[in-house]
């Protein structure tokens, strides 16, 4: 039997060094201002903007400027990829995504979690991975350590917690295997 103490007071504490809040405190005000009040089409001033802060993104790729970055540092996105509109890139470790990728509305890559077994809550962060050619619908979540194959479909609102081969439609909370996508040849 598990013995609950009602007062008890969790602390969260952050385990970055006080140089990466103050970067990340810099970050999240640029992102909140400079970042978001961009006109739609300043596309790569938003890319340039996170390339400043260390992000390793191709010039061609569009950055909705609703789209929210924590962390940018730990953001790589190959060519063609967008990041869309309310979506959030949660970057407390690597997000990874390949080229011709479409990270969908309202969308959450999240590679931070809390490990409910520790009084203390303490932060467990595995990367992310997107292989090329994959799209996320709308209103996906993308929890940490999910690795998903090339041309794979998320289907709108899916929970994704496990990784899933090349050429998959999945979809549902939790996330399962739908069909393989099948591309027709013209």
């Amino acid at each position: 039997m598990i013995k609950i103490d009602l007062d008890f007071k969790p602390i969260q504490t952050s385990p970055f060094t006080l140089k990466v809040k103050i970067k990340a405190k810099l970050w999240s005000v640029i992102n909140s201002t400079v970042y978001r009040y961009s006109p739609f089409f300043f596309r790569k001033f938003r890319v340039a903007l996170v390339k400043a802060f260390g992000g390793k993104i191709e010039w061609s790729c569009s950055l909705d400027r609703r789209s929210r970055i924590d962390h940018p540092w730990n953001l790589i996105m190959g060519d063609l990829s967008s990041l869309g509109e309310d979506s959030w890139a949660y970057c407390l470790d690597k997000i990874l995504i390949g080229e011709k990728c479409c990270i969908g509305k309202d969308v959450y890559l999240l590679t931070g979690s809390h490990d409910v077994s520790t009084e203390s809550f303490d932060l467990l962060t595995r990367p992310i991975k997107i292989k090329s050619n994959t799209w996320i619908a709308t209103g996906c979540y993308i929890l940490p350590g999910v690795e998903l194959g090339s041309f794979n479909v998320v289907a709108a609102g899916s929970v994704v917690t496990k990784s899933f081969d090349d050429n998959c439609i999945v979809g549902g909370n939790p996330a399962k295997y739908i069909k393989d996508r099948s591309i027709k040849q013209f």
